[in-house]
């Protein structure tokens, strides 16, 4: 029988994939950054099978003011 989030074939698998974090958590992640012009994205690697994607989009500047009447 699967694992309760499907991911291995037994609960026992699964137990014995986890891993407990050192002390140093930076040595076991790497991030890598890809720029694409209107956004980037981070890709950190944490362990097999475990990815974080973050998208960042790039920061408008936004000039808000009241325009003069001619006369």
């Amino acid at each position: 029988m699967a694992c309760a989030r499907g991911c291995c074939a037994t609960q026992r698998e699964h137990y014995q994939s986890l891993g407990v974090a050192s002390a140093n958590q930076q040595e076991l992640t790497k991030t890598t950054t890809d720029e694409h012009g209107t956004h980037s994205v981070d890709v950190t690697e944490h362990w097999h099978d475990r990815q974080d994607v973050t998208v960042k989009p790039r920061t408008l500047g936004i000039k808000v003011g009241l325009k003069q009447q001619e006369e």
